[in-house]
């Protein structure tokens, strides 16, 4: 019979808490989010899909189409000056990857 007591498990952050303490303090991908708070990437996305919805996140689109100066200008371009996106060409719309930021939502 033992008369010592079993240590107390450390409490785990809840998953939103978690994604919003990553990003207060300084984590600038959804990949870095992943990494310092050990969730799966499928879970920091829904998260933050979560906490944008609930306005505590705001998200930025970036870049908003294909650059004039072609596929080779873009950053999905390739080396040979093809597009990474695996268009034929450059679109007069959005294809492809976009940049976008997310970060909290300023009050007032």
């Amino acid at each position: 019979m033992s008369t010592g007591s079993a240590p107390t498990p450390t409490p785990t952050p809840r998953p939103l808490t978690a994604v919003l303490a990553a990003l207060d303090g300084g984590a600038r991908s959804l990949d870095e989010v992943a990494r310092r708070t050990g969730l799966s990437s499928t879970v920091v996305r829904a998260a933050v899909e979560h906490l944008v919805r609930a306005g505590l996140l705001e998200t930025r689109e970036l870049a908003m189409a294909c650059p004039s100066g072609g596929c080779g200008t873009c950053a999905s371009g390739t080396v040979e000056g093809t597009a990474g996106c695996g268009a034929d060409a450059p679109a007069a719309r959005r294809t492809g990857p976009a940049l976008v930021t997310i970060g909290r939502r300023r009050s007032g």
